[in-house]
Formats: structure tokens, sequence, C-alpha cells
């Protein structure tokens, strides 16, 4: 057998555990890597970091959303074992990559000459930076990444997920450390940043060959996707675009607007909550990583009632992490931040909130979108993703001229409770399940009510109890006390529902098993 044969639950269970050990890995480098970086540069290096990062992010809209619609393809004739058409789908993924890698080359360089016209005020930028030279190398590490990254979703596909986070952790490993020593030795942003960009590609590289190794039969088919096939992924593909227009514009905007309207030093303060408020996502999202594929699969294998009843299950659990984390970033991040860095590197509390309140609502709908995408629903939402970036932009500029750092976050937030916040569960309920969406909006109230009434308590009660002051201690203490707020009140709101309680039946047989493992 060429494709993964072990059980739906036991993909879950890998692929969950390893790429939240992974991602907890990633999250440790990347504060270490940080400290040293705003130990030996300062705020303004960071403030271009994160600018172009931002700027990259909106050029991968070249990608055109062409994966989404290849990859949900994937797991029909994975579960049949189908390597002959698995093989013509990774046929047409290496091709459309090498030209959306040439095409974003060819956009960045024309667009180097005028990127500092995204800086608000020139004398922000360091004198040992060419600015020019810094975006190219940004541009090459994203260009660079399409001629590889393909073939790491295949393993994805194939319920994998826990090999692909392995893989990415190990060369975030290598990157990362190159970078300090050379940052430590050198001191120089440049030469850090183009030594980390090659350790990178380098190792991108043997991944991709390893992959082809083990999936060799895949990669020795010579077919390619008939002319009716091609088309149908391009019609799809005009879908999948405008949602990667909405989603990149949600994303990678924020510090383009803030380095514009309020120079690289605001880009830079933003950039260290935007890095631990992304790091907690980015775990909740390799939690739920392994989820997609096993959606996907259940999708075409399983009855309707089944793949719902999997789907609530998976619903509460995506709920119940997202409730935890929003109230310990809410009650933690200020007192994280001077820990970590041991400078006040602060944003206003009213701009954490925000920020607190967007990753709730992006969060909670982690579930949702895998769900949506692993069953191609994202085809019958076309216009939603072109109007929800379009407020982004509107209502965020607005704000910000009117109350101003904080606007650039609450257009994000507006525009989200406009758009997709109602429309994607509205899609999934009517055309997945055939079910009223009244379900999922009395889960999301309950949900939302518990966080509230936590972060009151955590914010009147908890905050005034632990003044942590840089004691990492009493920061634990404290983290520990808002984690068991959330846990009281999500269990004064859940005892009686039959998800809390497959959840507490789950964990019992858990125990009971590795107790009997230890025997």
């Amino acid at each position: 057998m060429v494709f993964n044969q072990h059980s739906r639950k036991s993909n879950i269970i890998k692929s969950s555990f390893f790429s939240l050990l992974c991602r907890l890995i990633n999250i440790a480098l990347g504060l270490g890597y940080r400290f040293v970086f705003l130990k030996i540069l300062s705020i303004e290096y960071l403030g271009i970091n994160g600018l172009f990062t931002n700027v990259i992010g909106v050029l991968s809209l070249v990608e055109l959303g062409i994966t989404y619609s290849i990859v949900y393809r994937f797991y029909d004739p994975i579960s049949k074992e189908d390597v002959n058409r698995v093989g013509e789908l990774m046929n047409f993924f290496r091709q459309a990559y090498l030209v959306i890698a040439l095409t974003i080359t060819v956009i960045g360089l024309s667009i180097t000459p005028f990127i500092q016209s995204l800086i608000k005020d020139a004398s922000d930028i360091p004198p040992d930076v060419n600015i020019h030279v810094i975006f190219i190398l940004f541009l090459l590490q994203s260009s660079s990444s399409y001629l590889f990254s393909y073939k790491l979703t295949l393993l994805t596909a194939d319920q994998k997920q826990y090999l692909h986070s392995v893989i990415t952790t190990g060369i975030a490993i290598a990157s990362n450390t190159i970078q300090i020593v050379v940052l430590i030795v050198f001191r120089d942003y440049t030469i850090a940043l183009l030594s980390g960009i090659a350790t990178t590609i380098l190792l991108n590289w043997i991944s991709s060959l390893w992959v082809t190794g083990q999936y060799r039969p895949v990669f020795q088919v010579k077919s390619k996707l008939s002319k009716q096939d091609r088309q149908v992924i391009f019609k799809d593909s005009s879908a999948a675009m405008l949602h990667k227009v909405g989603g990149t514009v949600l994303t990678s905007t924020d510090s383009i607007l803030l380095s514009r309207f309020f120079g690289l030093a605001a880009t830079g303060l933003y950039a260290n909550y935007a890095l631990i408020i992304s790091s907690v996502m980015d775990t909740v999202q390799m939690v739920f990583s392994g989820f997609t594929p096993s959606l996907g699969n259940a999708h075409v294998v399983l009855d309707k009632d089944s793949r719902y009843e999997m789907y609530r299950k998976s619903l509460y659990l995506n709920f119940l992490v997202v409730g935890v984390t929003t109230v310990c970033i809410f009650g933690l991040i200020d007192d994280f931040l001077f820990i970590w860095l041991r400078k006040e590197y602060f944003l206003d509390n009213g701009i954490v909130i925000l920020l607190t309140a967007y990753y709730f609502i992006n969060g909670a709908r982690v579930i949702t979108t895998s769900y949506t995408n692993a069953c191609g629903l994202f085809v019958r939402d076309k216009i939603r993703p072109i109007i929800e970036a379009s407020l982004n932009i509107l209502i965020s500029i607005v704000s910000l001229k009117a109350i101003g750092l904080g606007g650039v976050f609450l257009g994000t937030i507006i525009s989200s409770l406009l758009t997709v916040f109602w429309r994607e569960p509205l899609l999934l309920y009517k055309y997945a399940f055939e079910k009223s969406v009244a379900e999922y909006w009395k889960e999301y109230l309950r949900s939302t009510i518990v966080v509230l009434i936590s972060a009151s308590i955590v914010h009147f009660f908890i905050n005034g109890l632990f003044n942590v002051d840089g004691n990492i201690l009493l920061w634990l203490l404290k983290a520990l006390a808002c984690v068991a707020v959330f846990l009281l009140v999500h269990f004064i709101f859940y005892f009686r529902t039959k998800e809390y309680r497959y959840m507490i039946d789950q964990a019992k047989e858990m125990i009971v098993r590795r107790k009997e493992q230890e025997r």
C-alpha cells in the first residue's frame, strides 16, 4: 500500500500531538530569536521584518487559490489507493507552483524600486540597511518555497500531518539557530537574514527529495490531467482565489497600514504582540491540523449523520481550546512581554482587547473552516472574501484616522463580523449537513458567554491578586489561575452536554489504556 492505512482516530491523535509538540518548539525558537534580535538590534529592524512579511503575504495572492482547489481533490483518490490520479494531480501541482514562483519574482522585482514609499518616515530606516536588498531577500525566500513545498502537501492529504510538522520544525530549528549565531557574531541584520534564507532553501530541497522517496510510485507517474480536469480546477481556483484575497488582506495589511501611517517603531511594537498571538493561533491550528484531512476523508466515506456527529465533537473541542487560550492571552500577554523582553514594549489596553477579540473570532472558526475547505464548499462563497477585504481596508483607514492605532485592528474585526463570521457556518450547515444553522449559533453564544465571564473575573479579581512585575513564578501561578477560572465557568455551562461527557469518557479511556500498557 502506498498511502496511510491507519484509522482516522489514530491519525488525528498522532497528527495533533506531534503538531502541538513541534509548534511549541517553534514558538520557543521564535521567542529566543526575537529576544536576541531586540538585544542586538533596534525596534525599527523588527518593523522592517513585519512590513516585508506582510508585503510578501500580499504578493502570495498570485497563488490564486490553486492550492485549495487541488488539495481537497487528493482525499478521494487517496482513500481509493488511486496512485495514478494522485500522480497526475502532483504533476499539475508542480507546474502550477513553478509558474507562481516565477510570477511572484517578476512582480516583486518590479515593485522593489518603490518599496520605500510604504514607510512613513525614511529616517526610521537604520543606516546599515539597504531596504531594497532586504526586500529582494524576502522575495527570494518566498518564491523559492513554491519550488519544494507542494510535495509536503501530499503528507497532509495522506493524514500524515505529523511528518509535515516534524520536517518544517527541523527546518525552523536550523534556520533560527544559524540566524542567532550569525547575529551574535556579526551583529548584522542583512547577513543574519541571508544565512537563514539559505538554510531554509537547502533544507526544503532535501525534504522534497525525501518525500519523493516515500511516495515513489506517485512521482513516477508521467501522465497529466485531462484538459477537462484542468478546466474544472481553474474554475474552482477562481473561487479559492477570492478566498485567498480575503484571507491575505485580513492577515497581511495591518503591518503595511501601521508602517505607512504610524512608522516602523509602531510596526515593531505590534510585531511582538502579533508574534505571541499568532504563535498561540498557530498552535491551535496545529492541534486541529490533523482534523482537516480526516474531515475530508470522513466527508467522502461517512454518511451525513455520522460526519455531522464528528463535526460537532470537533467544534466543541475547538471552542474549548480557543476559549481558554483567549482568556489566557487577555490576562497574561503584557506580563509575558515584560518577562520575555525585559522592556516595556507595550500597546494600549484597548488595543490588547481588540487583538484578543479578533483572536477569539478567528480561532473559533478553525474547525468550521477546515470542514468547509475539506469538502470544497469555498466554491459557493466567491464574492464574500472580496467584500470582506474591501470592508477591512476601508474601515481600517477610516477608523485609524478617527481613533488612531486601534482603528487598524477594529477594521479587521468589523469586516469579519459583517462577512465570514456568519456566512461560513451558514453554508456549511445548509449544504454539508442540511440542518439549521441555529444549532451552531447556540453553541457559539454559549462559548462566547463563557469567555466573557472568565475574562471579566480575570480582569477584576485575578489581576489584583497577582502583581507579576517580571516574576516568572508569579506569572505561572497567574496562568494556572486563568485556566482554572475558565475551566470552572466552562464546567458550569457545559457539564450536561453530550460533547462534554464524550470528552470526559475519552480522557478516562486514554488513562485506562495507558495504565494497562504500563502493566
